[in-house]
């Protein structure tokens, strides 16, 4: 029987030298790094074996976690035994700990990550890099729209706020610019009010990536994952950047577990839907950790749901200036690439009018965001005496038939296209189109809808109205 303060003998040191041979085996390398590589010795009996660690954090993970996989490997490899203990070591356990080679240590850190300098080895005074990521005060629950393309994904990152719900893995996929990093901060500035400042941690892939090679250079990614623990909420962003990062991916998957282990939910966010994440270099557990979790898409916003982001935006903003509703329609039906192309349009009119208290009509926004659509390759924008020229040959009529007051059907009948298509492709108002062909706005609104009848049985009417958009260029 050995003490905790005594020297082991050499059949007890030679029998733990071959059990974490055997354990690093069974756990794989990563994990072995990650949470045994400073597994102690600290006292054998006949019938139970202790081993120490250096934090309490630690301690209580491998309790939690480890335990049956410890007790399995000793038995298998070294003989039977009653139970395994852990304990946090003290400080003279601690220096005896110290056996860990400086080398093997050296190679357990190692370039693991693929992106570690020497430089950045031989630097371990230097600050550790930041883990958490700044949350944009604007990207709140309360400024968030809602519609079918994200209704699952936002249902799902509030059920993490709700008590008594067990905690989750959430993986919300989508495009590009689709509004998952607006989801993701969204829980976390709900989650502080909740929980209190500080207690959620938001995060992205090139923090993850710095903080873990950091970890990895000073042989600490306990800190690490101490790091993660600390917060009561925890979202990952742009998972799929993680691509090829071998040792990265295996650290968050080690974190995932211990987070939800520890009743804290987690939401990651990516650009890929589960079953593509392992094709494009996911590695496969971390992928099917991932598929295995609560995904929710989010798809590319429609254009009502783009409008009613826009009014969100304006109304929160503290800018001077007033903008029409048919410029948020107009912006919204035009820069449909995503989300954050929407938003952008909106921005760059803000940038130029914020300071003046003046009320932006469509003409002037039309003029302003001109080089933005042409910049995207997209065509010029056409305008409403744009869609009267192209009816007007589209139907074999002069324009000032279009805009006279004669009802002929064959006019009559251009009219209706021309109303139909400047809603459609050019996101006018009802009042804007009855202005330029000198008609109210009710007439517009039911020439509308008669046109709406018409392009489901007239052929004729079908090809007048494709001729216009075509000119139009939508």
């Amino acid at each position: 029987m050995n003490n905790p303060g005594d020297d082991f003998n050499t059949a007890d040191k030679r029998a733990f030298e071959k059990y974490l041979s055997a354990l690093r085996g069974q756990v794989g390398e990563a994990k072995y790094k990650s949470w045994f590589l400073d597994l102690a010795l600290a006292e054998r009996t006949t019938k139970s074996v202790t081993f120490s660690t250096p934090t309490e954090l630690k301690r209580d993970i491998l309790d939690h976690r480890y335990l049956p996989v410890l007790t399995e490997v000793w038995r298998r490899e070294i003989g039977p035994v009653d139970r395994i203990k852990l304990t946090v070591r003290t400080a003279g356990l601690a220096a005896k700990s110290k056996k860990i080679s400086d080398q093997e240590a050296r190679r357990a850190n190692g370039n693991v990550f693929g992106e570690a300098s020497t430089q950045m080895a031989s630097d371990k005074s230097k600050q550790q890099p930041s883990l958490a990521a700044a949350l944009d005060a604007r990207r709140t629950f309360s400024a968030l729209a809602v519609g079918d393309s994200n209704r699952m994904a936002v249902a799902a990152v509030r059920q993490a706020l709700l008590d008594g719900t067990p905690a989750e893995l959430i993986y919300l996929y989508g495009d590009s610019g689709v509004g998952k990093t607006h989801l993701l901060q969204g829980l976390c500035h709900e989650g502080e009010g909740k929980f209190g400042a500080g207690s959620t941690l938001y995060v992205t892939y090139r923090n993850l990536i710095n903080a873990c090679v950091s970890a990895a250079l000073s042989n600490n990614t306990a800190a690490l994952h101490a790091a993660f623990l600390e917060h009561d909420i925890v979202a990952i962003d742009d998972i799929h950047f993680l691509d090829g990062k071998d040792r990265t991916q295996e650290e968050l998957l080690i974190v995932i577990d211990a987070l939800l282990d520890s009743g804290k939910p987690v939401a990651v966010a990516g650009d890929l839907a589960p079953a593509k994440l392992a094709e494009a270099g996911i590695k496969k557990r971390l992928a099917d950790r991932l598929a295995g979790g609560l995904c929710a898409p989010v798809h590319q916003a429609d254009e009502e749901m783009r409008l009613e982001i826009l009014k969100k935006r304006v109304r929160s903003s503290a800018a001077k200036c007033l903008i029409d509703e048919p410029v948020l329609e107009f912006i919204a039906h035009h820069f449909n690439q995503s989300t954050r192309e929407t938003i952008g349009a909106l921005n760059q009119l803000l940038l130029l009018y914020r300071d003046e208290a003046v009320t932006i009509s469509l003409d002037e926004a039309k003029e302003v965001l001109k080089s933005r659509l042409q910049d995207s390759g997209r065509s010029k924008v056409a305008t409403l005496d744009d869609a009267i020229n192209a009816g007007a040959e589209a139907f074999g009529l002069a324009r000032a038939e279009i805009t006279g007051r004669a009802q002929p059907q064959r006019i009559v009948r251009a009219r209706h296209a021309i109303v139909y298509c400047a809603r459609e492709v050019l996101a006018e108002s009802f009042p804007r189109i009855g202005k330029a062909l000198s008609r109210d706005h009710t007439t517009v609104m039911s020439s509308y809808r008669r046109a709406q009848a018409l392009i489901e049985r007239d052929k004729a009417f079908q090809e007048g109205v494709r001729r216009i958009r075509e000119a139009l260029g939508g």
